[in-house]
């Protein structure tokens, strides 16, 4: 297992080449049980949004901060995620998008971290969201302090979790939409990370997985 500065290392340079992207995402997206192969395009309609994943350390050991949202008239409603969310008039781009609601939402300090990169896009059909996931990482754990009218609860989960098969499953899912879906998981001891949460987090397992080729 990498401790944190080697992990932030490898994954720096891996950022800043060719990313996974869809080959990644195909293995965590929901899919139409009568149509498997079914693959939206992303409308010119698309409305855009940011998020923040967050590595940092506990013990060496580099972690994901996930926030889980509370139970509310939504698409998103009780879901695990990243912090993030839509722009702001005042925000410069989709970078300071994440940053401001990474505050907003769990009090992550932006001078407390550095931006590594980010990973492929993500489009979310449910909202009609394209969501950009920018990567960073902090050199001590931050002190969280959730909003509660946005965060039900903060988990940290360390990264290397992600690589053991035994956690993805799949199970059928009922969008907000109420559409039938096979939504493959994330099992984190009995809380279900799916949709495009567990896409991103996908591609940042391929990622994980190629720093001993």
């Amino acid at each position: 297992m990498l401790k944190h500065i080697e992990f932030i290392e490898k994954l720096r340079i891996e950022l800043q080449g060719t990313l996974p992207g869809t080959v990644a995402h195909e293995k965590m997206r929901p899919y139409l049980r009568l149509d498997p192969s079914l693959n939206i395009p992303i409308p010119p309609t698309a409305k855009k949004s940011a998020v923040l994943c967050l590595i940092y350390p506990l013990e060496e050991v580099p972690h994901l901060a996930l926030i889980e949202r509370p139970v509310y008239e939504g698409v998103h409603s009780g879901q695990l995620a990243f912090p993030g969310g839509k722009p702001e008039p005042h925000d410069i781009n989709l970078l300071q998008t994440a940053l401001r609601e990474a505050y907003e939402e769990v009090r992550i300090l932006e001078d407390k971290i550095t931006v590594l990169g980010k990973l492929t896009d993500v489009y979310v059909w449910a909202s009609n969201f394209l969501v950009s996931p920018f990567v960073a990482y902090a050199m001590e754990r931050p002190t969280f302090i959730p909003d509660p009218s946005e965060v039900q609860s903060i988990l940290e989960i360390p990264v290397h979790t992600f690589l053991n098969e035994d956690i993805v499953k799949e199970k059928p899912m009922q969008s907000k939409l109420n559409t039938l879906l096979n939504a493959p998981y994330f099992d984190l001891d009995g809380k279900v990370l799916w949709g495009a949460t567990a896409m991103m987090i996908s591609e940042l397992k391929d990622i994980m997985l190629r720093f001993n080729d």
